[in-house]
C-alpha cells in the first residue's frame, strides 16, 4: 500500500506527500519505512531540498504516532516518529515541512526536526503526551527548548492544549504563516532560493547547526535518573488506564 507519494523536479526539489488521509496521516511503521526509503532515494538522486507535505485540502497534516501501534515499553528505541526525526536531521539537504492542516503528537516532533516550517493559517498544533501519561524523551524536550523557548514549551506540554498557527509562528516553531492558497507557491519559492546556494555549504551549515543544538550539559547520572523517572510514569496504573481508554475509543470509532 502506498502511504506516501514521492516526486522531484528538474531543480532537484523533491516532494514527499503523506497519503494516509483516512487515518489523518498517523505515522505507523509501514508509513515511516516508506518515508525513510524515499529520503534515502533523495540522497542517491542528489536532491537539493525535500518538502514534506500532506495532500492538498486536508484538515490534518499529521495526527502523529499511530496510537494503535503504541508500545509504551519500547517507546524510544523503536518509535517510528523518532526514527524519522533522526533521519530528517541527518540528511545533508534541507527538509522543509509544508504544513496545511492541524498537527498533533508525533507530527509536532517532525516539525521540530525539520529545517524550515512553512505553515498555512489552519496549522494549529497540540501534543497530548502528558494527557496520555507518556513522557517524552530528554532529547525531544531539549529540541522544544531550542526551538520554542521554555515558557511556551511548558504551556503546550503541561496543558496538552492547542495553539494557533499564529502563536506557533511567534514562538519560533513556524518560519512563516500564509494563506492556504499561497502556501505551495511560497514554499516552492523558498526551496528554489536554497537551490541557488552551494549544496556543500548548505549541508555543512545544517550539520554544524544541528551539532551545536544537540549539545547538552546533562550528566550521564542525570540522564539515568530522568530515564528511570520516565519508566516509572510509563508503568504506572494511571498511564495504562489512559492508553487503554484511547485504544478503546479508537476501536469504537471503526
Amino acid at each position: 500500500m502506498c502511504l506516501i507519494k514521492y516526486a522531484f523536479d528538474e531543480q532537484r526539489i523533491a516532494t514527499i506527500t503523506f497519503n494516509r488521509d483516512e487515518k489523518r496521516n498517523a505515522i505507523n511503521e509501514e508509513m515511516a519505512g516508506q518515508i525513510l526509503d524515499r529520503l534515502e532515494d533523495a540522497e542517491k538522486d542528489d536532491v537539493r531540498v525535500v518538502i514534506l507535505r500532506a495532500n492538498a485540502g486536508v484538515n490534518v497534516w499529521s495526527a502523529g504516532h499511530d496510537v494503535s501501534e503504541l508500545n509504551p515499553f519500547d517507546l524510544y528505541s523503536e518509535n517510528p516518529t523518532l526514527k524519522l526525526s533522526r533521519k530528517i536531521q541527518s540528511v545533508p539537504f534541507p527538509v522543509i515541512a509544508m504544513v496545511e492542516g492541524s498537527v498533533h503528537g508525533g507530527g509536532v516532533i517532525l516539525l521540530l526536526s525539520a529545517d524550515i516550517v512553512m505553515a498555512a493559517e489552519n496549522a494549529d498544533l497540540a501534543i497530548a503526551s502528558n494527557k496520555l501519561g507518556i513522557p517524552l524523551s530528554i532529547d525531544v524536550h531539549a529540541y522544544w527548548l531550542r526551538v520554542m523557548g521554555i515558557h511556551k514549551a511548558k504551556e503546550l506540554l503541561f496543558t496538552a492544549g492547542v495553539i494557533t498557527a499564529k502563536d506557533a509562528y511567534h514562538a519560533g516553531l513556524y518560519n512563516r504563516v500564509t494563506n492556504r492558497s499561497e502556501l505551495e507557491q511560497v514554499t516552492k519559492e523558498l526551496a528554489q532560493r536554497i537551490t541557488r546556494c552551494s549544496p556543500e555549504a548548505v549541508a555543512a551549515t545544517k550539520r554544524q547547526l544541528n551539532l551545536i543544538a544537540a549539545q547538552s550539559s546533562i550528566s550521564e547520572e542525570g540522564r539515568t535518573d530522568l530515564a528511570e523517572q520516565s519508566s516509572q510514569v510509563l508503568q504506572s496504573l494511571d498511564t495504562k488506564e489512559r492508553i487503554a481508554a484511547i485504544l478503546k475509543s479508537l476501536n469504537g470509532n471503526r
